[in-house]
């Protein structure tokens, strides 16, 4: 489709606030790989959830005799018919549910024979303005009925352009992000998808079968580094007259937000976008600062926004093959004031599992680089080597993968006693933290087709580099996840060569143990359930 940039990694409502931090999705995003051998960067808009439906070419399907011929041609904002790589494509979705349908457009006229019908059709066209910059329309149709020959013309004239403003004279969007879906027979699915800036759209007016969905988000003077940033979001029944987003700063939410660093120099970059609920969301590009950093983000509240945070080196890059990206989703319930934290160290991992069935791939699931407040993404990790290890009852080898917490075709095993471990080797140049792990857990295997493999969060209070001050206690609190099993600690302050047990004490969900920090170096911990999971964190933060 042209002019659209979003990357693919797969897998008016209410303006912001007493957020929470939930749990992120059920398989965390890994790198895409690099297409035609070219590095490629996060630092762009994403696509998360279940695909559109792909369209079948007319030009591969046969119909009756009696189908109507139909006709398209397409004109650009300028009233002339597009170049085709300005306008591949016409799609036409039938209201009924049935296969969507797709015609090449060549100069901006496509024809054919169609089944008689209802159709939502859309093209997506870009032009060429007289300032030399290339905007982007979708036009769209939601309601088409053909009984017999037809011709459409679908004008990107009658767009209007897609904007986003807040009351504040020097914010400017840095990305606008809008899904349309539509009722087809029983179901409810995404039609077309566009991010911007610089795009527009044909109004439909008020349409109870199509909603209208808007994201943006907003810097200072539109730049990278910020010392705010803007995200706000609505949805409409239908495509407005004016598909515009306009709020005020006082009906969001003002999230005080702190970026830490873990150690070294490096950049952190964000994302943001509403999980609709429609199984498809795009998660924009919100900017990036240097680590570690800290700013105001004022979010529309009551919708669940999924976050993304992305570290790398000072070259501020973003990579796939060289970033660490943790996740979350955030909810602000009404506007007002709030504190939140991202990359707070200790870092761990998270629960996950093992799913036996084939085809469910990944097989093995773990987030080897969780921080207490962000689920990390899963292996290949950048700097990190490692193994993942699974044996029977008399130590044999059952399965392996070459990365850790992460494997892909392990088959399901005979009943019985297994042990799985994760042994993970880090050199990040923007951290000297979690620079080992190692995890043992012990695993009952049956006819279930899914182990879960619990783990112990960390959590404690540090400075912005995710260090602890030194010669002083240091309250950390030990929280189970996936098993409400009893934890024992264990501390070392010279990189596990030994450990000295500490007594924890039970608080709430969790327990709390006091760690008396040394006058320099790092804190590693080593957390077990008997008979459940031992699991080591060298380096968990460090002394400053």
């Amino acid at each position: 489709m042209p002019g659209r940039r979003i990357a693919v990694v797969l897998g008016a409502v209410a303006m912001l606030a007493a957020g929470t931090a939930q749990q992120g999705h059920a398989v965390p995003k890994q790198p895409v790989p690099p297409q035609n051998g070219r590095p490629q960067s996060f630092a762009k808009p994403h696509l998360v959830g279940k695909p559109m439906r792909r369209a079948k070419p007319l030009s591969t399907r046969s119909f009756a005799a009696t189908a109507p011929k139909v006709t398209i041609d397409v004109l650009d904002r300028n009233g002339a018919p597009p170049a085709t790589a300005d306008a591949d494509s016409v799609l036409f979705i039938p209201l009924d549910g049935g296969d969507w349908l797709s015609a090449d457009l060549q100069n901006g006229h496509a024809e054919g024979a169609l089944p008689a019908g209802r159709y939502a059709v859309s093209a997506y066209v870009n032009t060429t303005d007289g300032n030399g910059a290339t905007s982007t329309t979708l036009i769209y149709l939601s309601k088409v009925s053909i009984t017999g020959d037809t011709s459409l013309t679908l004008d990107a004239r009658k767009a209007r352009p897609i904007h986003a403003a807040v009351d504040r004279s020097d914010a400017r969007t840095v990305g606008i992000d809008a899904l349309l879906t539509q009722k087809l027979g029983d179901t409810v699915e995404t039609v077309a998808v566009l991010d911007g800036p610089d795009n527009y759209i044909t109004p439909t007016g008020d349409d109870s079968q199509l909603t209208f969905w808007l994201q943006a988000q907003l810097t200072e003077n539109g730049a990278d580094t910020s010392p705010y940033l803007y995200a706000i979001a609505a949805t409409r029944d239908g495509i407005p007259a004016d598909p515009s987003l306009n709020v005020r700063t006082r009906d969001l939410a003002a999230v005080r937000i702190a970026y830490s660093g873990e150690g070294g120099a490096a950049c952190v970059g964000t994302s943001a976008g509403v999980d609709w609920g429609t199984g498809l969301s795009v998660e924009g590009w919100a900017g990036q600062e240097p680590l570690p950093a800290s700013r105001t983000e004022y979010i529309t509240p009551g919708v669940n926004w999924l976050r993304a945070e992305y570290v790398t080196g000072t070259d501020c890059g973003f990579g796939f093959d060289d970033t660490d990206v943790r996740n979350r989703t955030e909810r602000y319930p009404s506007a007002g004031p709030y504190a939140r934290q991202w990359s707070a160290a200790p870092a761990g991992p998270a629960a996950g599992w093992i799913h036996w069935q084939t085809g469910q791939e990944p097989a093995l699931v773990m987030r080897m680089l969780s921080s207490q407040n962000a689920q990390s993404s899963i292996a290949p990790y950048a700097h990190m080597t490692g193994t993942s290890t699974l044996r029977d009852a008399n130590g044999e080898i059952v399965a392996t993968s070459d990365q850790p917490g992460s494997a892909n075709d392990w088959t399901h095993p005979a009943s019985g006693k297994y042990t799985l471990t994760v042994d993970a080797d880090r050199a990040a140049p923007w951290s000297d933290l979690a620079t080992r792990q190692h995890i043992v857990w012990d695993l009952t295997v049956d006819d279930a087709a899914q182990v879960t493999l619990p783990v112990l969060r960390y959590s404690t209070t540090l400075d912005a580099n995710s260090h602890g001050r030194a010669g002083e206690d240091q309250t950390i609190t030990v929280t189970p996840d996936g098993t409400d099993g009893t934890p024992a600690l264990q501390v070392s302050t010279d990189d596990g060569k030994t450990w000295t047990s500490t007594a924890l004490r039970k608080s709430g969900s969790g327990w709390t143990a006091q760690v008396h920090n040394p006058a320099s170096g790092y804190v590693s911990l080593r957390g077990t359930i008997a008979g459940v999971v031992d699991q080591t964190v060298i380096r968990a933060y460090g002394i400053g």
